[in-house]
């Protein structure tokens, strides 16, 4: 399910999830964040960058414009 390939891009949506939202979150709220929006149709998780030990990005591919300003608005 999730890329943890930190040498690769950042991602781009896919056909059906044209939207990427990047979300930048303390490593603590990953398990929550994962369990809440994996089996979310609107979305789906796409890489996580966990260089950084304080700051994980997320890439989340979403259905809609309105789906990607809402996590990246409340995440």
């Amino acid at each position: 399910m999730t890329d943890t390939d930190t040498d690769t891009p950042p991602v781009e949506g896919t056909k059906t999830h044209p939207y990427v939202a990047t979300i930048v979150m303390d490593p603590a709220r990953w398990h929550v964040f994962e369990q809440t929006f994996e089996d979310r149709p609107e979305v789906k998780i796409r890489k996580l960058d966990h260089r950084t030990a304080d700051a994980w990005t997320v890439y989340v591919a979403c259905a809609s414009q309105e789906v990607r300003d809402l996590l990246e608005d409340n995440w």
